[in-house]
């Protein structure tokens, strides 16, 4: 019997860990990717496997939109809007606030569970037989508050959390100072949740996946993909420097996914959400766990050769270039964390989350085309989020009597 021919477009960790999936499911797959020495989003992110992160970006709440207002006039605040590339993004910010209330955000965080559960698990089934399995580690997360009243001021999403069976430690401000060693005293109260994790070194990681992909039988082609045509009962993905046919096709290529979406009658509008980190080599503070700052909104995560501090939510265009002065704020709130940092090297990224409007991921079929599949849209939770979407999305593509129930997360929604 042939063997099912699949392209994948985009190697980000959900397309590779589709990949994966199918390979050892016996079907032929092919991995397409215009830069394969690139740095994702990916690798860009906190590096966290955060099955807690079941809450959209804005919350609900009491005075919604003056806090979402203060975010944005703070000079310090995690909330960046571009000019002039925000204006075309007016209609996606206005229908993304109608998501962030009480009943919908509820509807979210089930679904968001669902896919986040058992992260740590779902990476560690996905690496079996590779490198990779080397990278993931396994942690409590702290997160830290500079008193108790700011942890419930947040009490929606914390009871949120409760509601999905996640049990909440409360640590004083003893406590935290021998969790974090060098935290300002700033900070007096912190949240710890076990049996979490992070990937150590996410460049690494999605190397040795790349490897783990190729070793299974799994063909890659490096070339920017232009077009994808129906002909008879295949397809034609045409590139810059040539063209290739197959059954089957996967778009998971992150916010760039949306010109195929288009194609194919996906209705969810998605948007680029630019993310940043601020990487620092060498430094004389070490922390042993993930970090998440209640009160800076970072997630700060320790690397084998220093600390990486990542956050900031700007919205905007595709096209916009990095603001300096979110590495800027970036550095001063790694140094007013750690009033004595010191490090020998820096490294700053940016690069583009794919932001869906209701803040689930695309999931599934298409409706004009049941053999072009999307998995794509993730925001902030692609990593923690690839494995279990790639085995659901293999399921779906090979056409499984066992598949995942997709509704929450089809394209036609």
């Amino acid at each position: 019997m042939d063997k099912i021919k699949i392209a994948i477009i985009g190697s980000g960790i959900v397309g590779l860990s589709s990949g994966i999936n199918l390979l050892k499911r016996g079907a032929e797959v092919t991995l397409i990717e215009r830069d394969f020495k690139g740095q994702p989003a990916s690798y860009g992110n906190a590096s966290w496997l955060s099955s807690p992160s079941i809450t959209p970006v804005l919350m609900p709440g009491p005075g919604m939109i003056k806090k979402i207002l203060k975010m944005w006039l703070l000079k310090d605040g995690p909330l960046y809007l571009r000019f002039p590339g925000i204006l075309k993004s007016l209609p996606y910010l206005i229908k993304y606030l109608s998501y962030v209330k009480k009943e919908k955000v509820e509807h979210i965080s089930k679904n968001l569970a669902f896919l986040l559960k058992d992260s740590i698990g779902e990476h560690r089934k996905l690496t079996e037989g590779s490198k990779a399995n080397r990278w993931i580690e396994s942690s409590p997360y702290i997160y830290i508050y500079k008193n108790k009243s700011d942890f419930e001021n947040e009490d929606f999403t914390w009871d949120l959390r409760k509601r999905h069976g996640f049990d909440l430690i409360q640590l004083q401000e003893n406590e935290l100072k021998k969790i974090i060693p060098g935290l300002s005293d700033e900070y007096k109260f912190a949240i710890k949740i076990e049996n979490q994790g992070y990937i150590s070194n996410s460049q690494n990681y999605l190397d040795d996946l790349i490897e783990h992909f190729k070793n299974l039988g799994g063909i890659t082609i490096e070339d920017e993909v232009l077009e994808i045509q129906k002909e008879n009962n295949n397809y034609l993905i045409k590139m810059k420097t040539q063209n290739h046919l197959t059954e089957k096709v996967l778009v998971s290529s992150g916010v760039f996914s949306d010109k195929f979406a288009k194609q194919y009658d996906v209705k969810v509008p998605v948007q680029s959400e630019r993310g940043y980190h601020l990487e620092l080599f060498d430094t004389n503070v070490r922390i042993n766990h993930p970090i998440a700052n209640g009160y800076l909104k970072l997630a700060i995560t320790p690397r084998p050769t220093g600390i990486r501090f990542a956050g900031l939510v700007e919205f905007g265009s595709l096209n916009s270039k990095p603001n300096p002065k979110a590495f800027e704020l970036l550095m001063r709130n790694a140094k007013s964390m750690f009033p004595g940092l010191t490090f020998n090297k820096k490294l700053e990224w940016s690069g583009h989350r794919p932001s869906t409007v209701d803040s689930l991921p695309v999931i599934g079929a298409s409706e004009k085309d049941s053999n072009i599949f999307f998995a794509y849209g993730h925001h902030h939770i692609g990593l923690t989020a690839g494995p279990k979407t790639g085995k659901m999305i293999s399921k779906a593509i090979l056409r499984d009597n066992d598949q995942y129930d997709l509704k929450a997360f089809d394209p036609s929604r």
